[in-house]
């Protein structure tokens, strides 16, 4: 239902630019009263921010030339994880599972 949609709506920003952190903060925001789809929509926002921000700063990296195959790996980690971790989000929540993602989900209740 509305928490699977809202784990899987961090994965916007691949169809739409910026769709990633935008579609889960108007959830967050027209679900603002319900805590459960709040949260889940918080951790998808700040999962696609830790993303951004690690590519960003790991770009930095791409100056030393020896570091170029490390970022690259780097980036495909987090590609896998900024993937993985909504989707496994949308699963447990069809299920009837909250799922908190690690980390990230940490002190947001």
């Amino acid at each position: 239902g509305m928490a699977a949609i809202t784990h899987l709506s961090g994965l916007a920003g691949y169809i739409v630019p910026l769709g990633g952190v935008v579609v889960p903060i108007i959830i967050w925001m027209v679900k603002s009263e319900d805590r459960v789809i709040a949260t889940i929509a918080k951790q998808a926002v700040l999962l696609n921010l830790l993303v951004f921000l690690l590519v960003a700063t790991s770009a930095v990296l791409w100056i030393t030339l020896i570091l170029i195959p490390v970022v690259i790996l780097f980036w495909m980690v987090l590609g896998v994880i900024a993937v993985v971790l909504p989707i496994v989000g949308a699963i447990k929540a069809s299920q009837g599972t909250y799922y908190q993602y690690p980390v990230i989900g940490l002190g947001l209740n």
